[in-house]
């Protein structure tokens, strides 16, 4: 059964100490989503960013681009009840029609 995978990418670079983990979703081995945070210590509710396709009806109101972001209104205390979250309902999710990033 197929299920989301997760990458944490930390920082580098002179500033490193300033900005924050960041935390990406990935389906085969393509990026279509992350995870964010309000918190600068990153340990408060945590939301599920994701990309998906646009309908028809959206392309004809915007059409620079094929897909957009969603934010689930559900938010998590921890990021593992987040993950957890993300592959329980793995069969709901995909059926939103991801887009898959793949570089």
């Amino acid at each position: 059964m197929p299920k989301f995978t997760f990458k944490t990418v930390k920082p580098i670079g002179r500033w490193k100490s300033f900005e924050n983990d960041q935390f990406l979703i990935k389906l085969n081995k393509c990026e279509v989503g992350y995870f964010s945070t309000q918190d600068a210590f990153q340990n408060g509710p945590f939301k599920i960013h994701l990309m998906i396709l646009k309908n028809e009806e959206d392309l004809k109101k915007n059409p620079s681009s094929d897909w957009k972001w969603i934010i689930l209104k559900k938010e998590f205390e921890t990021l593992d009840l987040a993950k957890s979250f993300l592959n329980d309902n793995f069969d709901a999710i995909n059926k939103l029609n991801l887009k898959l990033l793949c570089q």
